[in-house]
C-alpha cells in the first residue's frame, strides 16, 4: 500500500454549483483576492483578502486562520487566530458562505508482487529479550503540564520547510521549557483568582489584595476558606454574625457563641466551645476580635 499525494476540497455555496479543488500545492492560500495573492479564491465580501492557509506538505494536513474578522470554522467550531489545526478526512471547513469538505488522499493499491520460487523455511531463532529502554532525557527545568518530549510545538508557527527539522524541533524546546509555564499561567490566570484552585504560593498575593484578612502562618485550607468568604466577612464586619463566622473558620473544631450586653451596655462575651479540635491560640483569637469589634465596645473571652 502506498499513499498518493493530493486530496481535494469539495466546495459548496448557496448561489453556486458544487466545485472540486484538487490539492497539488504544499501550501494553499485561501482568500478573496485573485491570483497571485491566493491559490483558492472565494469571491465574497464575508471572505477576507487573505483569510486562511492550508498546509499540505506533510500528513496530517493543517489549517490556519489568518486573523480574519469573520473567522474560520471546522465542523462548526471556530479556530483561534493563528493556531494551526490538523484536519481529518470528512472535516467541513466554513469560510463565509462557503463550505469546503476535506477529502484526504486515499491510499493507492500497489500491484501484487510476482510469485517467487519457494524457499526452505528457516528454523526459528529463540526469542530474544527486548533491549532495556533508554534512560529518560535529563532536564534542567521543572516539568509542567503539557510539556512536549520529542520536538517543540512551536514548529507549527514556522514556515512548512522547517516543520520536519529534527534539530530545530529539539532546539526550540529550550525556549519552550523556559516560557511554557509562563504561557500556561497567562492562559489560565482565572484559576489563580479563585482561592479554591490558586497555587499555594499565590495565596499571599490574594491575601495582600484583601487587606491581609488571613495570617500567613495559618494552614492553607484555612486561608483558602477565609479568602473565599472575604466579601461576606467584610460586609458583616462589626456585627455578631460576622465575628462568629470569622472565628469558626479560623478556630476549626470549635463552636463560637457571642452574648451581647451581658456585663452592661456595649459589652459582649465570646465563648469558644471545643468539639474535639486541637488547642486554640488565645492571643490569635484576641487579635481577631480586636480587628472585628466596634471601637466603642469591650469584651470578655472564654475558651472551654
Amino acid at each position: 500500500m502506498a499513499e498518493t499525494l493530493g486530496g481535494r476540497l469539495v466546495i459548496t455555496s448557496p448561489d453556486a454549483q458544487e466545485q472540486v479543488y484538487n490539492i497539488t500545492l504544499p501550501v494553499i492560500r485561501i482568500g478573496r483576492l485573485p491570483a497571485p495573492q491566493n491559490d483558492l479564491v472565494l469571491d465574497h465580501l464575508w471572505v477576507s483578502r487573505a483569510h486562511a492557509r492550508l498546509y499540505c506538505d506533510r500528513r496530517p494536513y493543517r489549517l490556519q486562520d489568518l486573523r480574519s474578522p469573520n473567522g474560520t470554522y471546522v465542523n462548526d467550531n471556530r479556530l483561534p487566530p493563528e493556531e494551526v489545526r490538523p484536519l481529518k478526512d470528512g472535516d467541513v471547513i466554513a469560510i463565509g458562505p462557503f463550505r469546503l469538505r476535506f477529502e484526504a488522499p486515499q491510499p493507492a493499491v500497489s500491484a501484487p508482487p510476482e510469485e517467487l520460487p519457494a524457499r526452505p523455511v528457516p528454523r526459528p531463532e529463540p526469542p530474544r529479550e527486548p533491549p532495556p529502554p533508554p534512560a529518560a532525557r535529563q532536564r534542567l527545568v521543572e516539568r509542567w503540564v503539557g510539556m512536549p518530549d520529542a520536538s517543540s510545538r512551536w514548529l507549527q508557527y514556522l514556515p512548512p520547510i522547517y516543520s520536519d527539522d529534527e534539530f530545530l524541533g529539539r532546539f526550540l524546546l529550550i525556549f519552550e521549557d523556559l516560557f511554557g509555564p509562563v504561557q500556561q499561567a497567562i492562559a489560565h490566570f482565572s484559576l489563580f483568582l479563585d482561592p479554591t484552585t490558586a497555587p499555594e504560593s499565590f495565596l499571599p498575593c490574594m491575601n495582600e489584595w484583601l487587606a491581609k484578612i488571613a495570617d500567613e502562618y495559618w494552614a492553607p485550607g484555612v486561608q483558602r476558606e477565609l479568602l473565599r468568604a472575604a466579601s461576606e466577612l467584610y460586609q458583616a464586619r462589626g456585627t455578631r454574625a460576622g465575628l462568629q463566622h470569622y472565628l469558626e473558620i479560623v478556630c476549626q473544631g470549635y463552636e463560637a457563641e457571642i452574648l451581647e450586653n451581658v456585663e452592661g451596655p456595649h459589652t459582649f462575651r465570646v465563648i469558644l466551645r471545643t468539639q474535639g479540635g486541637a488547642a486554640v491560640d488565645r492571643h490569635m483569637v484576641e487579635r481577631i476580635i480586636e480587628v472585628s469589634r466596634p471601637a466603642h465596645t469591650s469584651y470578655t473571652l472564654e475558651i472551654r
